[in-house]
């Protein structure tokens, strides 16, 4: 197994929470974070966040319009067209 340091760990969690990793990069994470007592908790805690984050949006199709609106203006604000008005 291929190993990795902090750095490329923490680079590399939100993929690897959200499954994203090919095998190995994600055989390398979860043993760096088991192993690694300075990394284990913010892996708790962004997992932790990740699940209250999907739970808050159970039952949500969509974001609420004022976010909508927000996230629009942010995007015409950088040149960008939104998606949807």
């Amino acid at each position: 197994m291929n190993r990795i340091n902090c750095i490329e760990a923490l680079s590399k969690l939100y993929d690897f929470l959200d499954g994203e990793l090919e095998a190995d990069d994600s055989d390398a994470v979860r043993h760096h974070m088991e192993v690694c007592q300075g990394c284990y908790p913010f892996l708790r805690f962004c997992s932790s966040f990740q699940d209250a984050l999907h739970r808050a949006a159970l039952g949500q199709n969509e974001a609420p319009p004022a976010l909508r609106s927000r996230i629009a203006d942010l995007l015409r604000a950088e040149g960008l067209p939104p998606a949807h008005d």
